[in-house]
């Protein structure tokens, strides 16, 4: 199939069924090569960072009424106008002509004319870069809700600096395992396939891809490191596993953070496993296998309904959430939320928290963490349970004063760290 085909195909699917991006990997990418598979992850994360800019410019400058066509065609020329300005630095002109191409063949003559009228007008706009990023298109670009967010819970410059860091194209990171290999080691492998990387400051385990494509490398294969951004480690940071402590990951699918959890104590932590999806078995356990790694236990509960015998000296959660941290790699998800699903997240992350303290011994801790930078679904929900169970209190991790908002509450912020964002607050049983 035509690359810019499927690229309208996958936007339309997304728009219709609200679903993650990379939910829809396995079906869009196994048949393509490594180029086509980058170009189009490339145009469907730029569209839903861009589309209204794009919108915007077509309404403004070339017809008031686009925004009044149908549905598929309004897509269709935001497809063609979020390459065109975006990604096309040659400006070629030859994506005015596959679009017009692809709307012959999907939407009929008549509106082809259309579609060709626009995109011929669009290629004689002269926009500098300044123009289509500035801050106006850059707030244009996040649902007013998200925005409205942002400014409430963070002062002007920071909000801003947020969503100009989500318009941004995220690099690659891993992480190294250093039960396998040190890091100096995996380092000097990757000079010998010209793969080159650079340390990343605060989180002294990760590597930034700075140059080659280390996935389809044999040290990959060989579980010498894992991809992660660095952020998403921090729960794990803060919950400061230690040899043969007795802990359970309540939401660990892909299990991510539990296998750092295993690389931090040398593979020596009992460690129980727990996630809502029985699908995800199969990966959780080829992550495992793949890094070395072991664990104790895997069940299949729903984390406000978990029930089990043992008790545990820590508990990690990483809670459903709104994903806002993730915006930035995850653009689509600012466009398939909505407020009514925030209220039932926090409902659930409340939940989850008061059970996972029924399993907990005296003198243990909860790390509750979140992928999110909105504080009703962080601080909000960590002061909700200490007012529901005075057993607990806020307790603090030495280490990382950098990332430390308030007592026992830890943040990396993409406005202030240049990071994907991450809440981790680390909570103890004193009685």
């Amino acid at each position: 199939m035509n690359l810019r085909l499927k690229f309208y195909k996958t936007v339309m699917k997304i728009f219709n069924s609200g679903i993650m991006f990379e939910s829809l990997y396995p079906e869009l990418l196994p048949d393509m090569d490594e180029r086509g598979k980058r170009q189009l992850i490339n145009l469907v994360n730029q569209f839903f960072r861009n589309f209204t800019i794009v919108e915007k410019i077509l309404i403004n400058k070339i017809d008031k009424k686009i925004d009044k066509q149908k549905f598929k065609v309004s897509m269709l020329l935001l497809c063609a106008g979020v390459e065109y300005f975006y990604l096309n630095s040659s400006k070629d002109y030859a994506v005015v002509n596959d679009y017009v191409n692809i709307a012959k063949k999907a939407l009929g003559l008549h509106p082809s004319k259309y579609i060709n009228a626009i995109l011929r007008k669009m290629t004689e706009l002269n926009l500098s870069e300044d123009e289509l990023n500035s801050m106006d298109n850059i707030l244009l670009s996040h649902p007013e809700w998200i925005k409205d967010r942002m400014f409430k819970y963070y002062p002007k410059e920071v909000a801003e600096n947020i969503l100009r860091f989500n318009q941004t194209v995220p690099s690659l990171y891993i992480r190294v395992n250093t039960h396998r290999i040190a890091k100096e080691e995996l380092i000097a492998q990757f000079e010998k396939e010209n793969i080159e990387v650079e340390n990343v400051e605060n989180f002294l385990d990760f590597l930034k891809i700075i140059k080659g494509n280390p996935i389809h490398s044999k040290l990959f294969e060989d579980g010498f490191f894992y991809i992660q951004d660095p952020s998403h480690s921090l729960p794990v940071l803060i919950l400061q596993p230690n040899k043969n402590e007795k802990i359970l990951d309540l939401c660990s699918a892909p299990g991510g953070k539990a296998t750092y959890i295993q690389e931090l104590t040398k593979n020596k932590t009992k460690l129980f496993l727990n996630d809502i999806s029985l699908k995800k078995k199969i990966l959780i356990k080829s992550n495992f296998k793949r890094l070395g790694l072991d664990f104790n236990k895997l069940t299949f509960q729903e984390a406000e309904k978990f029930q089990s015998f043992d008790e545990f000296d820590k508990i990690l959660i990483d809670a459903p959430c709104s994903g806002s941290g993730n915006f930035r790699r995850h653009p689509e998800s600012r466009w398939n939320k909505d407020e009514e699903q925030l209220v039932l997240l926090k409902k659930l992350q409340l939940n989850i928290l008061k059970r996972a303290s029924k399993y907990v011994k005296k003198g243990g801790v909860i790390v509750y963490s979140t992928c999110s930078i909105f504080n009703d679904e962080n601080g909000e929900i960590v002061e909700k349970f200490l007012e529901y169970d005075s057993d607990y209190v806020l307790d603090n991790t030495e280490g990382y004063d950098i990332f430390k908002i308030s007592q026992g509450m830890y943040s990396v912020n993409p406005g202030i760290h240049n990071h994907e964002g991450s809440f981790a607050a680390r909570i103890k049983r004193i009685k």
